[in-house]
């Protein structure tokens, strides 16, 4: 275990470990720590998990092994009324990500905590309100990913070529509408966005954007709507592992093959299981 902690918690290379265990030559120390890792990584998971009520986070890691698409499913639970999300094992899957391969991570969840998931935070992909119907989880939509996408439009070198001031006026308005209570102010910033949808959004793209934020715009208040439910309103905990993980493969060159990539990536979550993660809170303004 300390093999694994210095190498993968310690940022430590293989070689360095190598010279410091008695000069090893590091052919013999590399097959060593792969010995050691594997035993670590496929043996059973650890089955203790939060008590309670859950929020299931997730989100997607891309990766390309000759050409074709894998992705990293990582997938961690929150108790609601708790402040950290415990990340489960990762599941590595061929090709894109998507809905159905989302329905095998999930149901690789160990029943006994499905069973008590009764919220799901994601990112805004197809056909995850369907999953989340299906199961009765409440579904809340990632905040991150949509101001991500909205910078995106409202930047460029011809902004003012592209109706750039309606695309700020957009942004702030759709800003200003993940985060204000029901109410006056809410419904006029509604109101002025379904009015600029149906004239100039600036762009075709921004135009698609908007439309899609006011017919999905329920999953982006969930935290507002089930406050009991503790839930955040994006998926940065998972994505903080993502980076990790990411960190991690760049100091080692690990990810050489999905099976590699899959045991460092499973030893490395189970190091390090548990990453704080708040609910979101809002201001209620009149």
């Amino acid at each position: 275990m300390t093999l694994l902690n210095e190498a993968l918690l310690n940022k430590y290379t293989l070689r360095q470990l190598a010279q410091r265990r008695a000069r090893l030559a590091l052919p013999t120390f590399r097959y060593r720590f792969r010995q050691a890792l594997h035993r670590f990584a496929t043996r059973p998971g650890p089955k203790q998990l939060p008590r309670g009520p859950l929020v299931l986070l997730a989100d997607g890691l891309w990766f390309q092994f000759e050409g074709k698409p894998w992705v990293l499913y990582l997938t961690a639970l929150k108790p609601c009324a708790g402040q950290s999300a415990f990340f489960l094992d990762p599941l590595l899957i061929a090709g894109k990500e998507g809905a159905t391969r989302w329905e095998q991570a999930f149901a690789a969840i160990p029943a006994q905590a499905r069973a008590r998931i009764r919220a799901l935070v994601v990112d805004n992909l197809r056909g995850m309100h369907l999953i989340a119907d299906r199961r009765r989880w409440v579904l809340q939509l990632c905040h991150f990913h949509l101001i991500l996408k909205l910078q995106v439009h409202r930047r460029g070198p011809r902004r003012a070529l592209k109706g750039g001031k309606v695309r700020e006026e957009i942004y702030h308005l759709i800003r200003n509408a993940l985060e204000l209570p029901e109410g006056p102010r809410l419904k006029s910033v509604l109101g002025r966005l379904h009015r600029l949808v149906q004239t100039s959004c600036g762009t075709r793209r921004m135009q698609a954007v908007v439309r899609e934020f006011l017919a999905r715009i329920k999953y982006y208040r969930m935290y507002q709507t089930h406050p009991a439910l503790g839930l955040p309103a994006t998926t940065n905990t998972v994505e903080s592992m993502g980076g990790i993980i990411r960190d991690l493969f760049r100091r080692s060159r690990a990810a050489s093959n999905p099976r590699s990539l899959l045991l460092w990536a499973t030893a490395l979550i189970r190091l390090r299981p548990e990453i704080t993660c708040n609910g979101k809170t809002f201001n209620r303004i009149n």
